[in-house]
C-alpha cells in the first residue's frame, strides 16, 4: 500500500475518527485506525464496536492495500508535520513509513486482518434530515441524559415519531426531563417504534453537524442508526431496551406561572449557586408578588441571596431546586422571556421559553 495526501485534510479527518476510537484499549486493535486505499480513495475507519466512523479522502499515486495505525500516535505525528504533502507506504512486517519534507517516521502497526468488519454503509436507504433541526434537538436534550450505568436504558435519548412528520427527542436522568419536538425529516423514514440513541453516538452525530451542509442522511436498520454526511459515514449501535413512560412525570395541572427575563434569572442563579452545597447544589426560590428571591446556604462557605423582578400573581410560595439542573437548561434555552410553571413546593416545575411550545423542561424539586 502506498499513497500521497496533503497533511491538512488528513489531519481534519483523523481528528474526527480518533474521537470514536476505543480509549481504554481493552482490545488492542480497537485503539487503531484502519487505513484502506482503493482506487484513488483513502478510507479511514475507527470503532469501539458501539460507534463506528468511516471517512473518505482523495489521494495521489495510490497503490491499493490496508494497514492499521495507532490512532493516538498517527494523529500526534500528523499534527506536528508541516502543511505539505505526506507520502505514506506500507513496508515489511506491517511497518508503515511516513515522509513529509525532510521528516521521516517508521511506525509499527497491527495487521489489518485483525480489524473488526464494519457495516457496508453505501447500501442503506437514507432519509434526508434537516441539520439545523437535528442540532437543536440534540443540544436541548443531550445534557439531561443519565450517566448512571445501572439505568442503562436512560443512557441515551429516546427518538420517536409523534404524528404528521413531527419527531420528538427525550432525555431524562430521573431528576429532570427535557424533550423537544421538531419536523426533522424531509423524507420520512420507516420508524415504527421509538429508538434509544446512546449518548456517545449522539455526540459523534452532533460533531458531524458542525459543517455547512443543510441536510444529513439517516437510516435505521436492525438495532443500528446509520448517518451519511458528505464524505463521512457513521454507525451507532442502539440501546436495546424499553424507554420508561416519561409522560407520567409531566405535571398536568400547574396553575402558577412565573414570567421573568431569562438572562437576569440565569445571571442571578450563577452568582447565588457559588455558595450552594457542593453535592446538592441546592438553591431556594421564594415567590412573593412581583419579586423572586433566590438564596443558598452552606455552613462551610456562607450564604448568598439575590432578588429579581418577575411577573407573578398568585399566593406566596417557596420551592428548592438543584441549581446545576436549572443552569444546564438555561444554557441551551433561546429567548428573552422565561416561563416557570409551578403547582406547589413538592411537585415538579416546568420551564419553557415564552412563545416556544416545542421545548419542555421538567425539573424535580428538592427539600431545602
Amino acid at each position: 500500500m502506498k499513497f500521497t495526501i496533503h497533511r491538512d485534510p488528513l489531519l481534519q479527518a483523523l481528528q474526527k475518527v480518533q474521537s470514536v476510537v476505543e480509549k481504554r484499549n481493552t482490545v488492542q486493535i480497537l485503539g487503531n485506525i484502519l487505513c484502506s486505499v482503493k482506487g484513488n480513495e483513502l478510507s479511514l475507519s475507527g470503532t469501539d464496536l458501539e460507534v463506528g466512523i468511516k471517512m473518505s479522502l482523495p489521494v495521489e499515486s495510490p497503490q491499493e492495500g490496508k494497514v492499521t495505525l495507532s490512532a493516538k500516535h498517527f494523529l500526534d505525528i500528523v499534527k506536528e508535520l508541516p502543511s505539505k504533502e505526506i507520502q505514506i507506504s506500507k513496508k515489511d512486517n506491517n511497518w508503515v513509513e511516513l515522509i513529509c519534507g525532510k521528516s521521516r517516521f517508521n511506525v509499527v502497526s497491527l495487521s489489518a486482518d485483525e480489524y473488526p468488519a464494519l457495516p457496508i454503509f453505501e447500501d442503506k436507504t437514507y432519509s434526508d434530515a434537516r441539520v439545523d433541526a437535528l442540532q437543536n434537538m440534540i443540544d436541548r436534550t443531550q445534557f439531561a441524559v443519565s450517566t448512571d450505568s445501572t439505568r442503562y436504558h436512560l443512557n441515551g435519548v429516546y427518538f420517536e415519531h409523534l404524528e404528521n412528520g413531527v419527531m420528538r427527542m427525550t432525555a431524562t436522568d430521573g431528576h429532570r426531563l427535557s424533550f423537544v419536538d421538531s419536523e426533522v425529516f424531509l423524507t420520512m423514514p420507516e420508524l415504527r417504534r421509538g429508538i434509544i440513541i446512546p449518548k456517545k453516538g449522539l455526540t459523534e452525530i452532533r460533531k458531524l453537524l458542525t459543517e455547512s451542509q443543510s441536510v444529513i442522511g439517516l437510516s435505521f436498520e436492525r438495532g443500528y442508526l446509520f448517518a451519511k454526511f458528505e464524505n463521512s459515514f457513521l454507525f451507532v449501535r442502539l440501546i436495546d431496551g424499553e424507554y420508561p413512560d416519561y409522560r407520567v412525570v409531566i405535571p398536568k395541572s400547574v396553575d402558577k406561572i412565573v414570567k421573568m427575563n431569562r438572562e437576569q434569572f440565569n445571571s442571578a442563579l450563577k452568582r447565588v449557586s457559588l455558595l450552594a452545597h457542593e453535592k446538592s447544589r441546592g438553591v431556594k426560590v421564594v415567590l412573593n408578588g412581583g419579586a423572586m428571591t433566590i438564596s443558598s446556604s452552606n455552613p462551610d462557605m456562607g450564604e448568598a441571596r439575590e432578588e429579581i423582578d418577575v411577573e407573578y400573581a398568585h399566593e406566596a410560595m417557596d420551592i428548592g431546586f438543584n441549581s446545576r439542573y436549572l443552569l444546564e437548561c438555561l444554557n441551551v434555552a433561546e429567548g428573552e422571556t422565561l416561563e416557570f410553571h409551578l403547582k406547589d413546593r413538592l411537585s415538579p416545575g416546568i420551564l419553557k421559553i415564552e412563545g416556544q411550545s416545542n421545548h419542555t423542561y421538567v425539573i424535580m424539586p428538592m427539600r431545602i
